[in-house]
């Protein structure tokens, strides 16, 4: 089992209650991939789809495939969310799929910043465009701008308490510009932790919009759409949030 893998076997669980509980639903993000579905509504595959929270907006009439490989990610499915989306385990640089089988595959919530050495990242890409219909269209969202977060030492990120219930985060992070590595070394205690506190380092890719359009052209995808939000704005380099490309299986 790959490392990141591992990591998400134990962190996937605290990461969905902080996203159904801890912090309030992001509305515009929702709308945002709402909006996606829509204007990409035949076959689909996500990438990483993590607790199911996309089910309800991913999930039509086709075919719609979720990807995940942690094992306690998929026990946190809903059994509607399992009605909506065809649950697989395995990995985007192995995608279980025949060559041009799907009309879209999108890797939502900076998912790909969890693949950490560049050569996996491209052979998911060109496991994509493999199993892509020509002219199929592939989604990424990433953050260009993890690179100019400041190092920060044991920072309260929050402390959530309701009807008996809670949870307390504490965070230090750390770069390591060498191996291309933010690091959140993330401490966690409170009622859903078994043995009182729970110690946790997620590695993310420092990931640049240089190299990414770059690792998806050179995939055999064409850059369609750059935006710098969810509002579909143009994307900026300096002040954008956010980096989401959409890109196009080529016919040729």
């Amino acid at each position: 089992m790959k490392p990141e893998v591992d990591l998400w076997e134990r962190y996937g669980p605290l990461f969905s209650i902080e996203e159904k509980l801890v912090f309030p639903p992001d509305r515009r993000e929702l709308q945002f991939y709402c909006e996606i579905r829509k204007r990409h509504p035949g076959s689909c595959m996500e990438i990483g789809a993590g607790d199911g929270r996309l089910a309800g907006v991913l999930g039509n009439d086709s075919l719609t495939i979720g990807l995940e490989p942690s094992a306690a990610m998929f026990k946190l499915w809903t059994p509607e969310d399992r009605e909506k989306i065809r649950c697989v385990r395995g990995l985007g640089q192995q995608l279980p799929l025949l060559e041009s089988s799907l009309d879209f595959i999108l890797f939502p919530y900076n998912g790909i910043h969890c693949i950490l050495d560049r050569d996996d990242r491209i052979t998911l890409l060109l496991e994509v465009a493999r199993v892509l219909h020509p002219g199929g269209r592939f989604f990424a969202e990433t953050c260009h701008r993890f690179d100019d977060r400041e190092d920060e030492e044991n920072a309260e990120r929050y402390h959530y308490a309701k009807d008996g219930f809670s949870l307390r985060l504490t965070e230090t992070v750390t770069h390591d510009r060498e191996k291309g590595i933010i690091s959140f070394d993330m401490k966690y205690s409170g009622s859903p932790v078994p043995a009182g506190t729970l110690s946790i380092v997620l590695e993310l890719a420092l990931i640049s919009a240089g190299e990414l359009l770059r690792d998806i052209r050179e995939a055999g995808l064409n850059i369609v759409s750059i935006w710098g939000d969810y509002d579909f704005s143009p994307w900026d380099k300096r002040y954008s949030p956010r980096l989401l490309v959409l890109a196009e299986r080529s016919d040729t």
